[in-house]
C-alpha cells in the first residue's frame, strides 16, 4: 500500500532506531516489520469504517487488543513463529517510543508476549472455531455487516481472555 503523505511518526521512529545503534540489518527488519504492521492496521481500521491513510493517522487506535488481533492474524496465516516474535519485538520498541515521546498515553504492547509453538496451536484451534461460527452465521443468512461485527467482537474478546490468562500466569 503506498502512503499518500509523508508519515512523520514512522520517520521519527526510524531516527529513534538509528540512535539505538542497532545493526543495519536489524534496522531494515524493523522498518519492514513496521510497514507490514502498518498495512495490516490500515486495512483493519478500514474494516471498522475508519479511513486512516498513514500510520500517523492510525496511531490513536493502537491498543493491546489490536496487537493481539495482529498476532492472531499472523498465526492464522501461518507466519513462522520466529517472524511473529521478531515483529512483536519491533512493535514493543515502537510502543516504548510512542509512549516515551508522549504520542500515546499507553504502552500498547506491555501485556503482549511472544508466542510459543503451543500458543500458536491453541490460537489456530480457536481461529477454526471462529471460522466455523462465521460459516454458521452466513448459513443463517445474517447480514454480512453483522457477521463481520460479531466475528470481530469474538476475536477481540478471545484476545482479551488470552491477555488476562497470560497476566494471571505471570502474577
Amino acid at each position: 500500500m503506498l502512503q499518500k503523505q509523508f508519515d512523520s511518526i514512522k520517520f521519527k521512529f526510524s531516527e529513534y532506531l538509528t540512535n539505538l545503534n542497532i545493526s543495519p540489518n536489524s534496522h531494515k527488519n524493523y522498518r519492514s516489520d513496521l510497514s507490514h504492521f502498518t498495512e495490516w492496521l490500515i486495512l483493519k481500521l478500514h474494516s471498522f469504517g475508519f479511513y486512516a491513510e498513514s500510520f500517523s493517522e492510525a496511531v490513536p487506535f493502537l491498543s493491546a487488543d489490536i496487537a493481539n488481533e495482529y498476532v492472531a492474524f499472523m498465526t492464522q496465516n501461518k507466519i513462522p513463529v520466529k517472524t511473529i516474535n521478531r515483529r512483536l519485538s519491533t512493535l514493543r520498541h515502537l510502543s516504548k517510543y510512542l509512549f516515551s515521546s508522549h504520542t500515546l498515553e499507553i504502552d500498547f504492547m506491555k501485556s503482549v508476549e511472544n508466542i510459543s509453538l503451543g500458543r500458536r496451536q491453541k490460537t489456530a484451534a480457536t481461529l477454526l472455531i471462529v471460522e466455523d461460527f462465521q460459516s454458521y452465521l452466513e448459513k443463517q443468512k445474517v447480514p454480512k455487516s453483522a457477521v463481520k461485527n460479531y466475528v470481530s467482537d469474538i476475536r477481540q474478546f478471545l484476545a482479551w481472555v488470552e491477555s488476562v490468562n497470560s497476566q494471571q500466569v505471570t502474577n
